[in-house]
């Protein structure tokens, strides 16, 4: 039994660590690694920037399959110990229970199952646990990694918060309210010439899972299709002409911006209030950074279907069309850096400060 838990336990290591590992381009060999330090602050403006930009409804999306996820294994991270604090669950039959007795069948859970830790965590598997980050309203801030050794790494890893040199910055933008910190992160990684595409995904504050959809729209967004059983086909038309001879209903058959739904499956599975990619990446031997963000707020819009059919759904359901959408404001710049200088990247609703440091495996080699 002890070796198939051995087992087991390697197999699940070696399949979390595929999971986390991006398709790209062939690395050069591991021991000509260039490492650098990357710490990042990412903040929310809180006061109106005297930028004037327009953003379009419609969600841009920005597809994350194939980056470094180092926030997902950190924020799991403590989950387990949280279940090992819980009672345990109650056996069934319950102790003393008439086993011939037909007894109704309760789920408890907020307890812990013996043996619970050594459940293998198969995809669609109903009785493994939630993991943390799809239970948490809003991600930490601060960010304190467990760090790691570039010289024996195979992979970016995350570092302490004793490592951080961007906290007072952190703490004077709250402290003069000029904005709303939403993640203050440091790791090292090796850095690589642009084709190799070694990003890593950065996301943090507010989780929307529960309410919108990444796309934008309410998770509880009725269909497009009109419902022919609600109402006799007559009765339905009687009353849709009767909202408009009123003023209670308007069609609309010409062009406007909405926003449109997404269709393409490759897009995260969780809604952050900010959420996107970093890559830094080597042209000779200069540094350059290229950030693109989501960052979210709810705003409400004209969500007036442009479907006739629908628009008469809407207008028969006396549905107001002023309804919440999760707006997305794209952040998305590319610059040539320095190392170990700050470098601050603005925008109307985010901004980001930034420094590379070098280790001392930064330096070319080959």
């Amino acid at each position: 039994m002890t070796l198939r838990r051995t087992v087991y336990a390697g197999l699940i290591s070696v399949l979390s660590w595929l999971a986390i590992m991006p398709v790209q381009a062939k690395l050069p060999d591991r021991a000509y690694w260039r490492w650098f330090e990357v710490e990042v602050l990412l903040f929310k403006h809180t006061v109106e920037q005297d930028i004037n930009e327009t953003f379009p409804a419609s969600v841009t999306p920005i597809p994350v399959a194939g980056s470094y996820d180092l926030l997902t294994p950190y924020i799991n991270r403590d989950f387990p110990a949280l279940v090992a604090g819980l009672e345990p669950c109650p056996q069934w039959p319950l102790p003393g229970a008439d086993a011939t007795r037909a007894e109704p069948l309760t789920l408890q859970i907020d307890c812990q199952f013996d043996h619970e830790r050594e459940l293998i965590p198969i995809p669609g598997n109903p009785l493994a646990p939630q993991p943390r980050i799809a239970t948490i309203e809003q991600t930490d801030v601060v960010i304190d990694g467990n760090g790691g050794d570039i010289h024996s790494a195979r992979a970016p890893f995350l570092l302490p918060k004793s490592t951080h040199v961007l906290s007072e910055t952190r703490r004077e933008l709250e402290r003069k309210g000029l904005a709303k910190p939403l993640l203050h992160v440091a790791w090292r990684q090796p850095v690589f010439g642009k084709r190799q595409n070694y990003t890593i995904r950065l996301f943090g504050g507010q989780q929307f899972s529960d309410a919108f959809r990444y796309d934008g729209f309410a998770v509880d967004e009725p269909s497009a299709e009109a419902s022919a059983t609600e109402l006799a086909l007559l009765d339905r038309v009687e009353q849709l002409l009767d909202a408009v001879n009123s003023g209670n209903g308007e069609f609309s058959a010409g062009e406007q911006q909405r926003p449109q739904p997404l269709t393409d499956n490759n897009q995260p599975e969780r809604v952050w209030e900010l959420d996107g990619l970093l890559h830094v990446f080597l042209i000779g031997n200069y540094l350059h950074i290229d950030n693109t963000f989501n960052l979210r707020d709810v705003d409400m819009l004209d969500l007036t279907p442009a479907d006739l059919e629908q628009q008469a759904e809407w207008i028969l359901q006396d549905k107001d069309t002023r309804q919440p959408f999760l707006r997305a404001y794209l952040f998305d710049q590319l610059r040539r850096v320095i190392s170990h200088e700050t470098h601050y990247f603005d925008h109307p609703n985010v901004g980001m400060v930034i420094q590379i440091r070098r280790t001392d495996l930064s330096a070319r080699r080959y």
